[in-house]
Order: structure tokens, then C-alpha cells, then sequence
């Protein structure tokens, strides 16, 4: 039922108009510099990441517009009497969003390797690691979207988030000191700080990061008691605590 919930998601909810949107986004990267990774895949990888920066506040919207979605069309209390728990249809709806987006990605970077001819260090740790955390980023993204629209259900509620997270990505990539934490809150930031310094010790915290905030997204928007959803914040917290102590840098 899942399966079935997830692939009726993937073509009805916002999955395809994301997907379009990050191809778009990183095509347009992609198509102006093929060459820019230098023939190693890794760069390959950062380069890509440079996208994420305009590209996961269209995924957040878009998370923000399907959660609110069901009360603006007055069908909340139809969906809740469905065989599938709160839970679950709340998985499927941040999970067709993050996957529209990874498959997007991952498109991407495949084009970007064969067009750069970025074949080299293919298996290093760093730019595995690298390409996780961009996947939950983008899974991150759709779920705290996801969250906020079960709480604004007004249609402006998208856009504002749209405009909002644009602003913070700019600020934070505007801000400019060597290391600095806050530029590893979002993988498209700050990208020439990212490059030098994003090493697999960085990538992990910053997968942890982004699972404990997909994670807290998700139990938000479930619609569990306020208690329960307050200690659903607890995962993003953890992460967030974990990357600090993970970056060795520190903001020097």
C-alpha cells in the first residue's frame, strides 16, 4: 500500500515540477561550465552542491504546499479516515519530494561526468561522502517543508517560505569568514569555502545533520500530540550539535 501511496504521489503531488526544477537549476550549471571539474569527480560533486543553493528552497516550497494542501482543499478529515496512518502518508509525501529531487541530482551529475570527462577518484570517501549529504539535504528540505505547511496552510505560505529560505542562503553565502559554522548548514553555500575545507569528517556531520532534520520534519508534520512534536525536534538538535563538533575548523 506504500509503494502504491508513493507512486501515486510521485505523479500527482509537486515530485515532477521539482524534479524539472532542479534539473533546470543545475542544467543551467552543468551547460556553462562542462569542464569544470577538471576530470576529477569530486569537483564534479561540489559543483553540483552550488546548485542545491537555489534549488532546495524550491524544494522546501514545494513541501510547504503539499502539507497545507489537503486543509486548503477541505479533504484533511477525508485523508485521516484512510487506511494509511498519519505517519506514513506523511513519509510518502516528504519522500516523493526528496526522491524527485535526488533522481533530479543525480541525472546531473551523471551528465556532468560524461560531458567533463570527471572519471577520476570516483571511489574516494570524501566525494561519497560529499554526494550523501547533498541527497539529504534535499530530503531535509522537503520534509521541514512538509512541517511548516501542516501549521501555514494559506497559500501565500509557500511563496513566503520560497522568498525566506532564498534570503537565508544568500545571507549565509554573503557571509563570508574562513570556516565559518554556519556555512555548513546548507550544502550550496559558500562554495569556495566548501571545496577547500569540506573534508569526509565534515560531509558525515553534515549527513547527520541533514537526517536529523529530515527526521524531526517528519515527526512534525505527523501530526503526533504538541508534546510528542516538541520532542521531534530533538533530532535536528542532535545534529546540529553533532556537525559543530565535527568541524574542526570552528570558524577560524
Amino acid at each position: 500500500m506504500t509503494a502504491r501511496a508513493l507512486a501515486l504521489d510521485l505523479r500527482r503531488g509537486p515530485a515532477p515540477l521539482i524534479a524539472l526544477a532542479v534539473l533546470g537549476l543545475g542544467g543551467a550549471l552543468v551547460l556553462s561550465d562542462p569542464g569544470g571539474c577538471d576530470g576529477r569527480w569530486p569537483d564534479a560533486v561540489l559543483s553540483l552542491r552550488g546548485a542545491l543553493g537555489t534549488a532546495l528552497p524550491c524544494v522546501l516550497a514545494a513541501g510547504v504546499w503539499h502539507g497545507g494542501s489537503p486543509r486548503r482543499r477541505g479533504t484533511d478529515d477525508a485523508i485521516a479516515a484512510t487506511a494509511l496512518p498519519a505517519w506514513r502518508r506523511s513519509a510518502v509525501e516528504g519522500g516523493s519530494i526528496g526522491l524527485a529531487g535526488l533522481a533530479a541530482f543525480v541525472l546531473l551529475l551523471g551528465a556532468l561526468t560524461v560531458a567533463g570527462g570527471c572519471t577520476a577518484g570516483l571511489s574516494t570517501a570524501s566525494s561519497v561522502a560529499a554526494l550523501a549529504a547533498s541527497a539529504l539535504a534535499l530530503q531535509a528540505a522537503a520534509f521541514a517543508g512538509l512541517a511548516l505547511g501542516r501549521a501555514a496552510v494559506a497559500p501565500m505560505a509557500a511563496p513566503l517560505a520560497l522568498f525566506a529560505s532564498l534570503v537565508v542562503t544568500m545571507v549565509l553565502g554573503g557571509w563570508s569568514p574562513k570556516g565559518a559554522d554556519a556555512m555548513l548548514l546548507l550544502p550550496g553555500v559558500g562554495e569556495d569555502v566548501t571545496v577547500r575545507q569540506l573534508t569526509t569528517r565534515i560531509s558525515i556531520g553534515q549527513m547527520l545533520w541533514f537526517a536529523g532534520l529530515a527526521v524531526s520534519g517528519w515527526l512534525c508534520a505527523s501530526r503526533w500530540p504538541a508534546r510528542l512534536r516538541l520532542a521531534g525536534l530533538a533530532p535536528a538538535a542532535a545534529g546540529l550539535v553533532t556537525l559543530v563538533a565535527l568541524n574542526p575548523g570552528g570558524g577560524e
